[in-house]
């Protein structure tokens, strides 16, 4: 039974933390010229297709990211704060 109500709920989506984040490392990748692996943070990304838990996982996850971001390159601080 528990199986069933599992299957029909809504699959997490995309949270506002980690969608700041990706836009803000777009931007910086965009300056310098690089590209950095965050195709799970995406909207349709590995994050928000599955549990819960494994969502909250990826917005910690952006959460800390966009804090080590800022601190490292304070000159985002500008065009990634939301």
């Amino acid at each position: 039974m528990l199986f069933l109500l599992l299957a029909c709920a809504d699959p997490p989506t995309q949270t506002a933390a980690c969608a700041d984040y990706v836009a803000c490392l777009e931007k910086r990748d965009a300056a310098l010229g690089i590209e950095t692996n965050m195709d799970r943070f995406r909207p349709d990304g590995e994050c928000w297709g599955g549990i819960e838990a494994g969502s909250a996982l990826c917005d910690r996850a952006c959460t800390n990211g966009m804090v080590w971001l800022l601190d490292a390159e304070p000159s985002l601080r500008e065009v990634c704060t939301p």
